[in-house]
């Protein structure tokens, strides 16, 4: 379908695509839909006039803050409404927005003329992913954008980047066959990371005079200047770490259990030389279980001496504490700032720990289709990130930093000069979004 098309034209073909969507969606339906019924909403008394936003993950609700926070401050009678497929995500977002309703879904379309009728939006914005249906791990259906649009409001994907990823479900796929054009051409504007990930857009079927090459948001996200202690989740736990002199290593989103345990035998080897180090390792996916056992066979294999924080009060991390492990949601950019030195996990964010000014490591072997990567690649090519294949070598590089304070402060100047060069997106995108956010408003 052209964008040359009348726009009475486009609107008929997409009902009729539309319906017969939503029948296969009822056939789906009946035989056990995984998507349906999955709605956590409160309904308020009466209708909300509202801003939907959708991101993918608390990093990315962390790397737009700078923006949506300016959004909002603009256009104060709307109601945030936070949209997630994530429900353990709920209580990290509302500590960040407490006054922003939180939505749970799966992407049914019902789920999404239940939220357009309790929360009629005005204005969505989408944070990064999906640029188009199921490209990405995580679902936003093109029914939200549907009924934004039936509701007359304004769509706006902002930070945009692009997976490459195979539909996860036969429904998924379908969805993406009949709608991904649709689902583009459903944005008033679009702010994408590169000139790549525009292109592919208007490969697509992007509307070109909408579309813009912003940057990247996280760039101007990691900047902390108002950051304290006081104002996180465990001042007196993270006080206490900061004020102390022994190093600390905070080694954020390790995923695989392999990198893990090549964290933990680095660690060993840095405690041989500073036994009173601390290790704070903040594992993927805490709510596991399974996942969570198998880190505590870690630790006891080593001999570790650890505490998990979900089973502590807010106080200062005992001397003889070796490992603390920050099996909580939404703690983790806070204990950055108490680091000596961070390690990242592969295919994570490496710029909230910068943004403390802290060095990062990182395990060699991300893979080149995550919105991570950009980022990743831009602080390889500038010697901004440290990175090592084996445990050995990340003790050494830990060491190297810790026991030579004129290298430490070098690297620190030199991450300082990198990043801010890479800043200015948030103005870029506000730029964009004038003509419906304006600053006088």
């Amino acid at each position: 379908m052209s964008t040359s098309q009348s726009p009475s034209k486009i609107q008929l073909v997409t009902r009729v695509k539309w319906g017969l969507f939503r029948l296969l969606e009822h056939l789906s339906d009946l035989r056990g839909n995984s998507t349906a019924g999955h709605l956590e909403l409160d309904r308020p008394e009466r209708p909300l006039q509202s801003l939907w936003v959708f991101v993918s993950t608390i990093g990315e609700l962390s790397a737009i803050d700078p923006l949506l926070r300016e959004i909002a401050a603009r256009l104060p009678q709307l109601k945030l409404v936070l949209i997630t497929d994530h429900p353990h995500y709920r209580d990290s977002y509302l500590a960040r927005y407490p006054s922003a309703e939180v939505c749970v879904t799966l992407g049914h379309s019902a789920d999404a003329t239940a939220l357009a009728l309790h929360y009629p939006p005005k204005l969505v914005v989408v944070a990064e992913i999906p640029c188009w249906p199921s490209d990405a791990p995580c679902r936003f259906s093109f029914a939200f954008l549907l009924q934004a649009k039936k509701a007359g409001a304004v769509n706006v994907l902002v930070n945009g980047w692009l997976y490459h990823y195979t539909p996860a479900s036969r429904m998924d796929a379908i969805e993406r066959r009949l709608f991904k054009r649709e689902y583009l051409c459903a944005f008033d504007a679009i702010g994408a990371q590169t000139e790549e990930t525009r292109q592919h857009l208007l490969t697509a079927g992007a509307d070109a005079s909408r579309v813009v090459v912003t940057g990247n948001i996280k760039f101007d996200a990691m900047q902390q200047p108002d950051w304290s202690a006081a104002k996180a989740r465990s001042p007196a736990m993270l006080g206490a770490l900061i004020d102390s002199v022994r190093p600390v290593i905070v080694a954020g989103c390790i995923t695989h259990f392999a990198e893990q345990e090549m964290v933990l035998d680095a660690f060993l080897s840095l405690r041989a030389r500073h036994r009173d180090a601390l290790l704070v390792l903040a594992p993927r996916h805490p709510e596991v279980r399974e996942r969570m056992q198998v880190l505590r066979n870690y630790l006891e294999q080593r001999s570790l001496p650890a505490v998990f924080r979900s089973a502590l009060a807010d106080a200062p991390i005992a001397a003889q504490t070796a490992c603390l492990v920050l099996d909580t949601m939404g703690e983790l950019r806070d204990f950055y700032a108490a680091a000596t030195i961070a390690h990242v996990g592969v295919d994570h964010n490496v710029l909230e720990p910068l943004g403390f000014k802290k060095p990062v490591t990182v395990k060699r072997g991300w893979n080149t289709t995550y919105p991570s990567y950009p980022v990743y690649r831009l602080l390889m090519d500038s010697q901004t990130l440290i990175e090592v294949t084996t445990g050995d070598e990340l003790s050494e590089r830990w060491l190297d930093l810790i026991d030579n304070a004129t290298y430490y402060r070098e690297h620190i100047n030199a991450i300082d000069e990198t990043l801010t060069l890479a800043r200015g997106s948030v103005a870029r995108h506000l730029d964009l979004l004038a003509p419906w956010v304006p600053k006088d408003r």
